[in-house]
C-alpha cells in the first residue's frame, strides 16, 4: 500500500510517467468527472425550486455562485497530462469516451453521449451581448462563445487582478472584436465591469441550464456504469456486509485500480440531485 501511495504522489508531482491502457484512462476520467460534478451540483451550493419542466436553481449566496463559477471553470480547463497522459478537459474526455466506450452494454452509454454532446453545443454557441463599460464610456456588442466568458469569470472569481494578465489578453481580444481597441492593461480597467455583467447577471441567468447539463452528465455516468457494477461486484456470503470488485481486463495500474474501486462505490448510490429540467424561460437569452 505504501508503494501505491508513493506512486500516486509521484504521478501528482510529475516525477513518474505511467503508461496507462485505454480502459485505465477512461476509468480515471470517469472518476474525475463524477467527483467534480458532485462538487458543483449539490444542495450545499444551490436550492432546486419549482417543478419540471420549470425547475430553477437558486444559489444560496453570492459566495456559492462564485464557487460554482470557479469549479465550472476548472471543469472546462485541461487536465494535467502528468496524471492521465493527456491534456483534455473533463467534457472533452467524456466525448472521447463516448466514441469508444469500454463498459457499454445494452447501449448504456446513450444518455451520457446525448448529455455531453448537448452541453458541448451549448458551450460552443457564439452569442452577441451588448455591454456597457462605464470606464471606457462605451457600449459594444461583444461576440464570444459561452465557454469563453464562463472561464474568464471563473478565473476572475479565483484570482486577484495582479494574476490575470492572460485573462486581460483574452478580454482585450474580445473587446477588439467588438470594435473597442484595447491592450491588455486597458482591458484590465474594465475587468470588474465585465465580471459584474457576465458573472453576477448572465451566469445567474444561465445557472439553472448549466446545472441541468452537468447533472445530466452525472446521471449519464451513473447509468453507463450500472452494467459494469452488476458484473463486477461480489458480495461475501452469510451475514457479512463485505464485498469486493472484480477488476476488468487491462486494469493493472494501481492508481487506476483505486480509481475503479472508488468509481464502483460511487455507483452504489444515485447522484445527489434528482434529474430536472430547467425552465425554458431561462434558456431563451444570451
Amino acid at each position: 500500500m505504501d508503494d501505491t501511495i508513493s506512486q500516486i504522489e509521484g504521478i501528482m508531482m510529475g516525477r513518474t510517467h505511467v503508461n496507462l491502457t485505454e480502459i485505465e484512462t477512461e476509468i480515471i476520467y470517469l472518476k474525475a468527472n463524477a467527483e467534480i460534478i458532485d462538487e458543483i451540483v449539490n444542495y450545499e451550493v444551490f436550492d432546486l425550486l419549482g417543478e419540471d419542466p420549470n425547475s430553477e436553481v437558486s444559489f444560496r449566496t453570492m459566495t456559492h455562485q462564485r464557487y460554482f463559477n470557479i469549479v465550472l471553470a476548472d471543469f472546462l480547463s485541461k487536465s494535467d497530462p502528468r496524471v492521465v497522459g493527456q491534456d483534455r478537459s473533463y467534457l472533452e474526455a467524456i466525448l472521447v469516451i463516448c466514441e469508444s466506450p469500454r463498459f457499454d452494454q445494452h447501449q448504456s452509454i446513450t444518455n451520457l453521449q446525448l448529455a455531453a454532446s448537448r452541453f458541448q453545443q451549448w458551450l460552443d454557441r457564439q452569442v452577441v451581448i451588448e455591454s456597457w463599460m462605464p470606464s471606457l464610456n462605451k457600449t459594444a456588442p461583444l461576440s464570444l462563445k459561452r465557454r469563453e466568458f464562463l472561464k474568464i469569470c471563473g478565473n476572475i472569481s479565483k484570482h486577484n487582478f495582479s494574476r490575470l494578465g492572460r485573462v486581460g489578453e483574452e478580454l482585450s481580444n474580445i473587446l477588439n472584436r467588438g470594435g473597442v481597441q484595447t491592450d491588455m492593461h486597458r482591458a484590465l480597467i474594465v475587468l470588474h465591469e465585465f465580471y459584474e455583467h457576465f458573472h453576477a447577471h448572465i451566469l445567474n441567468h444561465h445557472g439553472s441550464t448549466i446545472a441541468q447539463h452537468l447533472n445530466d452528465i452525472r446521471w449519464g455516468i451513473h447509468e453507463y456504469l450500472q452494467p459494469e457494477f452488476a458484473r463486477s461486484i461480489r458480495r461475501m456470503g452469510g451475514d457479512s456486509i463485505e464485498y469486493e470488485y472484480t477488476f476488468p481486463e487491462g486494469v493493472v495500474n494501481e492508481f487506476a485500480r483505486i480509481c475503479y474501486w472508488d468509481l464502483m462505490n460511487a455507483v452504489r448510490s444515485v447522484p445527489c440531485v434528482r434529474r430536472f429540467t430547467a425552465s425554458r424561460l431561462l434558456q431563451s437569452r444570451y
